[in-house]
């Protein structure tokens, strides 16, 4: 081939590389324009923490490579951000949402809030995985896990999950947690057990407890005394955490548990309204599976301690069907124990 033919080849191949981007629909609508994340809590809290890890990578991995914003939407325990993603946001690929996985048996449990349905939206998968944890300071005198179905611990609640759930192991489990409700926030908790006022505290996210109780572990204040989920994280195998279900003797209770716990493998779920065009939810599923892989935003993440573990569309899609699927007297018996135990959502 002669230097003059090599070089109309080299020349074609570009221009067919140009046009190919220019033909990129999917790129062409994102050049641009920005893209919003709806976050079902305030600023400072979990979720918005996962959200602005998130808006600050996946531009980069979108083709077109639009600007992100967070916009903060709490209120109604994580139904009025659901609601909006699910039935208000646009759908054109522009908007996309982390919300709050209980919201999932508000819907399984008819409540007249509820505007969506989990199982329609355009799911991009789940930033994290993880577990709850039970954590006390020695006065508790739990040595051994058994200890927990014999003695009676004082336990802190901050709302949410740290004053339904230790309510739900003494009732599935069989637990002696007695609650002190009140704080204000898990923040508050830490230095109240440091102080001896209550002994420990229950359905504390491990992704957050890694992090926002980190001191205390190291200075031996708390340590974890049972794991709570739907599957062992792998880091508190690690640690030799207790695991909930080895204290368990009941095998409906187990199942109750499983259904009720399921959410904690989509604990930081990312998704968009139902009916985008396929091509840009597949975008968006693709680049945020690409972005929990980027090395820069996994650097960042072990230098803060946020902990990151990809769930799949998939992964989770499998495990609302499990969900929505299960028995109705497992499903009766569940919503039944998180009325009692004091969850708001089905209100």
């Amino acid at each position: 081939m002669t230097l003059r033919k090599a070089g109309i080849c080299v020349a074609g191949l570009l221009a067919f590389a140009v046009s190919a981007r220019a033909q990129d629909p999917v790129a062409d609508f994102y050049r641009g324009k920005q893209l919003r994340i709806i976050t079902a809590s305030a600023p400072g809290g979990g979720f918005d923490l996962y959200a602005r890890f998130v808006a600050r990578f996946i531009g980069r991995h979108i083709p077109g490579n639009p600007t992100v914003i967070v916009q903060n939407m709490p209120g109604a325990g994580g139904l009025t951000a659901a609601n909006n993603i699910y039935a208000r946001a646009p759908k054109d690929g522009l908007n996309i949402g982390i919300i709050q996985g209980p919201v999932t048996y508000a819907q399984v449990g008819r409540s007249p809030n509820v505007q969506f349905d989990m199982r329609s939206f355009g799911w991009l998968g789940s930033a994290n995985v993880t577990s709850d944890v039970c954590v006390f300071s020695k006065r508790a005198g739990i040595d051994k896990p058994e200890d927990l179905l014999t003695k009676s611990v004082i336990i802190g609640g901050s709302g949410g999950s740290t004053d339904f759930n230790p309510n739900l192991l003494n009732a599935l489990v069989g637990t002696k947690f007695n609650l002190v409700k009140g704080y204000h926030s898990t923040s508050a908790v830490m230095p109240a057990i440091e102080r001896g006022e209550v002994e420990g505290m229950c359905g504390w996210g491990w992704d957050s407890a890694r992090v926002n109780g980190r001191d205390y572990f190291a200075r031996g204040v708390i340590h974890v005394g049972l794991e709570s989920g739907f599957e062992r994280n792998p880091e508190l195998v690690a640690k030799g955490a207790p695991w909930m279900m080895d204290l368990v003797r009941n095998e409906d209770n187990k199942k109750v548990l499983n259904f009720l716990f399921a959410y904690l493998v989509y604990i930081r779920p990312f998704l968009a309204p139902p009916e985008l065009p396929p091509e840009r939810l597949k975008a968006l599923q693709d680049a945020f599976a690409t972005t929990l892989k980027d090395p820069e935003l996994l650097a960042e993440a072990e230098k803060a301690g946020v902990e990151i573990r990809y769930a799949s569309p998939a992964r989770v899609q499998e495990v609302l069907s499990q969900i929505f699927d299960a028995p109705a007297p497992i499903k009766q018996r569940a919503l039944e124990e998180l009325r009692k135990a004091g969850w708001e959502g089905l209100k």
